[in-house]
C-alpha cells in the first residue's frame, strides 16, 4: 500500500514537472522569438524593449533544474515499480482469505 501511494505521488509530481517544463520552454521560445519581432521600430517598439527580452544564463539553468526534477521523478518511479514487482514475487497474495 505504501508503495502504491509513492507511485501515485511520483506520477503527480512527474505530471506537474512536465507541465512546468512545457511552460518554461514556451516562455524561452517566446523570448528568443521576440528579439526578431518589432526590430527596427515596427509598431512603435524600439530596441529598448528587446534588451529586456534576451535570454539570460539563468534561463538555461532553470531548464536544467527542471530536467533534473524530471530525471529524479523517473528514477524514483522506476525504483518503486521494481520494488513492487520484487515484493509481489517474494510474497504473493494468499488465496486463503478469499475462500469461506
Amino acid at each position: 500500500r505504501v508503495i502504491n501511494v509513492g507511485v501515485a505521488l511520483n506520477l503527480v509530481g512527474l505530471l506537474t514537472s512536465v507541465l512546468g517544463a512545457q511552460y518554461i520552454v514556451g516562455t524561452l521560445v517566446a523570448k528568443s522569438m521576440s528579439g526578431f519581432v518589432g526590430f527596427g521600430g515596427v509598431g512603435g517598439l524600439g530596441l529598448g524593449g528587446v534588451a529586456s527580452q534576451t535570454l539570460q544564463p539563468l534561463d538555461v539553468l532553470v531548464v536544467q533544474a527542471n530536467t533534473n526534477i524530471l530525471s529524479a521523478h523517473f528514477v524514483s518511479l522506476a525504483c518503486l515499480l521494481w520494488l513492487t514487482r520484487t515484493v509481489d514475487l517474494l510474497d504473493p497474495p494468499s488465496l486463503e482469505d478469499d475462500v469461506e
